[in-house]
């Protein structure tokens, strides 16, 4: 018998055992994995949670309720003083140490928010970091950054109302309320020293371009371009302005002719000092009022007697060199000395304004004076441009030209300006509301050279006795059928803006304040001109009872007449009116 003899190898013990070891590694590959991933998701989440803290916190900061300082209580969240740096911690309720925030989360975190800029800068600028310790124990971050800006919350209604065609440009790209006169300055500001008759010296106003609010004072005019400094001799304090003119119109007329009598009046004007008469509930608000007597003069000769046919020559460059600033112009100027001068400018703002030319160089250079830092201006695009003013406006008392006439007066008023400092209404601090005024305006007749008889404001019936009322300009002019404090009532209320063009007529005594029909077009079409007004005036502190006429009311007239206005306002002047 044959046998067979089988040798055992062990191949198939040395596979298994090579099998295992490969899935051995891949487990631990498999493991690290997950150990990775379970740290990676855990440092995602922890991110985007730090992000939305940071979120959350920008948007408290975005969320102010006013912008001026409160110091009632509780407090009012405002743009000056608590939009500013800070840290917090932000984290589960049984982290210890224990959040200054509860969050839901199982992470600590710490938040810090760093602000630049003050609370009359335009914006401020925010940086917020979130930092946490991860699983491993090293430091993650966060940073978000934006910039918050300074805007009344009142008027976040805007927002709502879409962008239009086209932007409507402001005189020097500002807030128009601003007096034109004012000079530019840097840092979104403008200043403007009113014209006085009692003091050469007023103090100087800085005004937000923005808003139109005046942020503060200096006892020295700053040169254009100059950035203020709340230091020295500037200092910061915010306040609204009031402005406008009143005009003289002597003699007796006819009050339905308006057009005739107010074309141009240029009969003296009288001397006199203007206030505002503050009423409940803000009594304690406080108001520094400048008047000048002014007059329009002509130029003499024709309106185009100069080289250039249209008055208007391109700036080719500037140099402004101790104050004193040499315009060399495209094309033949034909500006003479004493002449007024308009320079207009899209890019270099603190080159604007009117001046008088000082001298001739050639026919394409001439000079002016102009405070302000050395420095050159080219023509610019658009191109900087000068025109003749063939009429200019100056102070009652100031010499007039040899170049303009000295035979007519084109016209006269007497321009005012009130610097009006609101008041917190609500000291309560119940509402997120902005400073705010009410009152009347008011005048006090003053002797006035050239007058051998003192004026005075009353009711006389007699002619030619010195006697004056004050009428104001008023109207439905935005056809609502209620009165706004830019419509020009008796008393304002709840002033929280700036007011201009509220604008007066004295008129003798025995005569009544003129009456014009409403500005409608479907009435008249072609009565631009709104030369309604309504007695305001007529003794030292006004005479009317408090909650003043409706607009277009003037004495016993119809319903009809008064554009549907039958009665005086309630007496209740804690009803605000409407800023538009």
């Amino acid at each position: 018998m044959t046998s067979t003899l089988f040798r055992q190898t062990g191949s198939a013990l040395i596979e298994a055992l090579t099998a295992l070891l490969v899935v051995a590694f891949g487990m631990l590959a498999v493991a690290e994995f997950q150990t990775s991933l379970s740290a990676s998701s855990d440092i995602a989440k922890q991110r985007s949670e730090a992000v939305r803290l940071a979120q959350l916190k920008i948007e408290e900061l975005r969320a102010y309720q006013q912008v001026e300082s409160h110091t009632g209580t509780p407090h009012i969240f405002n743009y000056t003083d608590d939009v500013v740096s800070g840290a917090d911690t932000v984290g589960p309720a049984t982290a210890s140490p224990a959040p200054a925030v509860v969050y839901p989360t199982n992470t600590l975190y710490t938040r810090a928010w760093t602000v630049t800029g003050s609370g009359t800068d335009l914006e401020k600028r925010v940086q917020v970091a979130v930092s946490w310790a991860d699983r491993n124990g090293a430091t993650q971050t966060v940073n978000l950054r934006t910039v918050i800006a300074r805007a009344d919350p009142i008027s976040i209604g805007t927002l709502a109302v879409g962008p239009g065609g086209s932007k409507t440009r402001s005189p020097k790209d500002r807030n128009v309320d601003i007096p034109y006169p004012a000079v530019s300055l840097a840092g979104g500001k403008s200043g403007f020293q009113p014209g006085s008759d009692s003091s050469p010296n007023t103090p100087f106003y800085i005004f937000d371009d923005t808003t139109g609010e005046v942020l503060g004072t200096c006892t020295t005019p700053l040169p254009p371009g100059a950035t203020v400094t709340w230091s020295g001799s500037c200092t910061a304090g915010r306040a609204l302005l009031l402005s406008g003119y009143v005009r003289f119109v002597y003699g007796n007329w006819n009050p339905n002719q308006v057009d005739a009598v107010f074309g141009n009046p240029n009969g003296i004007t009288k001397k006199m000092t203007a206030d505002v008469v503050f009423i409940s509930p803000t009594t304690s608000a406080t108001a520094q009022c400048y008047t000048q007597r002014q007059k329009t003069i002509q130029r003499t000769g024709t309106l185009g007697d100069i080289t250039n046919p249209n008055n208007v020559v391109q700036i080719s460059s500037a140099v402004r060199q101790n104050g004193v600033v040499t315009v060399i112009t495209t094309t033949a100027h034909g500006f003479t000395t004493q002449d007024y001068i308009s320079i207009n400018t899209a890019t270099h703002y603190s080159l604007a304004g009117v001046y008088r030319v000082t001298a001739v160089g050639s026919s394409t250079s001439f000079t002016f004076d102009q405070l302000g830092d050395n420095e050159s201006f080219s023509g610019g695009t658009p191109a900087s441009t000068v025109s003749l003013v063939q009429q200019v406006t100056i102070p009652e008392d100031d010499p007039i030209p040899s170049n303009y006439s000295s035979s007519q007066i084109v016209s006269r008023a007497v321009a005012y300006t009130c610097i009006v400092t609101p008041v917190d209404h609500d000291s309560d601090g119940q509402n997120g509301t902005p400073k705010r005024w009410s009152g009347q305006f008011v005048i006090t007749p003053q002797p006035t050279p050239g007058d051998t008889t003192d004026w005075s404001l009353g009711t006389s019936q007699q002619a030619n006795d010195n006697q004056w009322k004050l009428c104001r300009y008023t109207g439905n002019y935005v056809t609502t059928n209620t009165l706004t404090n830019s419509e020009h009532p008796l008393y304002y209320r709840g002033v929280t803006g700036a007011l201009d063009n509220q604008n007066y007529v004295a008129i003798q005594s025995n005569q009544s304040c003129p009456t014009d029909g409403l500005p409608t077009y479907a009435g008249n079409p072609r009565d631009y001109q709104n030369s309604n007004t309504t007695l305001h005036q007529t003794a030292a502190t006004g005479d009317h009872p408090r909650g003043g006429r409706r607009s277009g009311m003037n004495g016993n007239q119809s319903a009809a007449e008064n554009g549907g206005f039958t009665s005086v306002e309630s007496s209740d002047t804690t009803v605000e009116l409407p800023m538009i």
